[in-house]
């Protein structure tokens, strides 16, 4: 039989801000013959970016799922400390979004609704955007009303922390389901503007944020040039937001091997780059505070057996160190299911609404890994990788005076290689810990089984694991081998 070559991506080691050293080998067979590769990796901690935000890590709900109406006339979510709360605040949530497609529908959220999220956003320590409709039940009369009594409840009834900002409008260039329910930029931009200048009426301190589009990134690049908020009125706008799915239409997968191999593919962060230079990495260095606040990993996400898989949680993990390390993001929202939606879908946490107890999803695991240890700035790391193998290292250095790493190994399968990686931290240390986050089979597949630190986490939010037993360095590094498909995160103190 006629052997047939292989063809296998590569690119040589790279050294950029957040280390992001991914390189593609070929998924359907070993890398050449081999199951093990060596890497270096190096901190440079007199090269920092900015700080990563505290509310980088952010869920996005359906405004529909919050409605006492949907939820058998109980609060999903409210001031009191519940499952749902506990794990929220666990994996280290600082944002909640309440939009999407539901939030352009009838009926509305009701005055209450919107105080029960207040409540809860105050109680997880978050910041919150809430939308208001601009397209087929637009009412600028009737949203101002709403939000009048959502500021009064966030800062006269109540002392909450956050600022209120208000989203005009999910998706303008969007028809959904609704042939011409879509508008234009300068439909949009004519709306935005009347709310704006009504909402600054109710509290000169309450931001909008828009324009939340599904495309990028025509409405936001007429936006942020619009003089208008060139001047003065610029700190008026909460962020610029738009939309962003890196996988596409999850019905495209055509199989669960073939999803699992497009995101944990090595060119997905080119395609990162690309789509936040599209954003306008301008509008950040200009002053604007720019937000992916609905995203996931594809849209129509839901029993298909890749974006709720192992493989959504090493993606996840992947995806919010590349952007938090190397950009100026302010953040991102992981967008959540409709109510009632479960394990089948992509959601970090089900179900989505009223329950005893909940699970953390593959794609909540990422979200959680990511969290722990991004509290700090990134540092400049290089990765030396001669065996070209997919993994990806992302090095901060922490507010409190220690460093970490994020090392991703996303090779799997016959493509698995284990790597014995050496890191040489930019300070001082002597000591450093790991914790490894994995699925008990390596099974990017597994739709469960997935541990961090050793440990599940628990239905009702707590959870037992941690960092493993102190080790000493050599000469100044430390070594260890992170099997296919694991990700660490290395801590020197």
């Amino acid at each position: 039989m006629q052997k047939k070559s292989l063809w296998v991506l590569s690119r040589m080691s790279r050294a950029c801000y957040g280390g992001l050293i991914a390189v593609a080998i070929l998924l359907a067979a070993p890398l050449f013959g081999q199951s093990s590769a060596s890497i270096s990796i190096n901190l440079d901690s007199t090269q920092l970016r900015r700080a990563i935000p505290n509310d980088f890590l952010g869920l996005s709900l359906e405004m529909s799922s919050i409605e006492a109406g949907n939820n058998n006339g109980a609060a999903w979510l409210s001031g009191n400390a519940t499952a749902y709360s506990a794990m929220v605040q666990k994996i280290g949530v600082g944002n909640i979004r309440i939009g999407g497609n539901s939030s352009e529908r009838q009926p509305y959220a009701s005055a209450q609704d919107g105080a029960n999220v207040d409540a809860f956003v105050n109680l997880i320590g978050a910041d919150l955007i809430w939308t208001v409709p601009v397209k087929l039940f637009y009412d600028q009369s009737t949203s101002v009303s709403y939000v009048s009594g959502l500021y009064n409840d966030q800062h006269v009834a109540h002392s909450y922390s956050y600022p209120t900002n208000i989203e005009v409008g999910n998706e303008p260039d969007n028809s959904e389901d609704v042939s011409g329910s879509s508008i234009s930029q300068s439909t949009w931009q004519s709306r935005y503007d009347g709310f704006s200048s009504a909402f600054r009426q109710i509290n000169s301190g309450i931001l909008s944020t828009g324009p939340s589009t599904a495309g990028c990134c025509t409405f936001s690049t007429d936006f942020i040039n619009d003089a208008t908020y060139q001047g003065s009125l610029k700190s008026t706008i909460g962020d610029v937001t738009t939309h962003y799915y890196p996988a596409g239409n999850a019905a495209s997968f055509g199989s669960v091997g073939a999803g699992d191999a497009k995101l944990l593919a090595a060119s997905l962060d080119s395609q990162y780059q690309s789509f936040y230079n599209s954003f306008n990495d301008n509008a950040s260095n200009n002053g604007y505070k720019v937000r992916i606040e609905e995203t996931n990993s594809a849209f129509g996400g839901s029993n298909n057996g890749v974006t709720n898989s192992y493989a959504a949680t090493l993606w996840a993990l992947d995806y919010f160190c590349y952007m938090a390390y190397n950009t100026n993001l302010s953040g991102m929202n992981l967008h959540t299911g409709p109510i009632g939606s479960n394990a089948g879908s992509y959601n970090a946490i089900s179900p989505v609404g009223v329950a005893s107890s909940y699970t953390l999803e593959p794609p909540g695991y990422g979200l959680w890994a990511f969290h722990y240890g991004s509290q700090g700035q990134p540092v400049s790391t290089t990765v030396s990788n001669p065996s070209n193998a997919n993994v990806s290292a992302y090095g901060l250095l922490e507010t409190n005076g220690g460093e970490t790493v994020h090392v991703i190994n996303k090779t799997f399968g016959s493509g698995a290689v284990n790597v014995t990686a050496t890191i040489t931290p930019g300070g001082s240390f002597t000591h450093a810990q790991v914790i490894v986050l994995k699925q008990a089979n390596n099974d990017v597949t597994a739709l469960s089984g997935i541990t961090f630190g050793g440990a599940p986490m628990n239905s009702d939010g707590t959870w037992t694991g941690g960092y493993g037993s102190p080790a000493t360095l050599t000469n100044g590094t430390y070594t260890f081998t992170l099997p296919a498909a694991q990700a660490a995160i290395v801590h020197f103190y």
